[in-house]
């Protein structure tokens, strides 16, 4: 599991406790509104684990379809 669903799920037990028709949507909206309580330790790991994929170029491609003949 990772640091945000845990977050979430720490938010949906602490709403549904005070209101039982808290549901775990809910719980998404509220903890995106309070992600700075997750810790700058959790974010920054995300955003070093993802690779750009722009630049690179398949290779052994070519455009398909027909050819001008002359």
């Amino acid at each position: 599991m990772t640091a945000w669903n845990d977050f979430v799920k720490k938010i949906y037990h602490e709403g549904h406790a005070k209101d039982p028709n808290y549901q775990f949507k809910d719980a998404l909206k509220d903890a995106s509104k309070r992600k700075g309580e997750m810790g700058s330790s959790s974010s920054s790991e995300g955003k070093t684990a993802k690779k750009s994929r722009k630049g690179r170029k398949k290779s052994g491609t070519r455009k398909k379809g027909r050819r001008r003949r002359r």
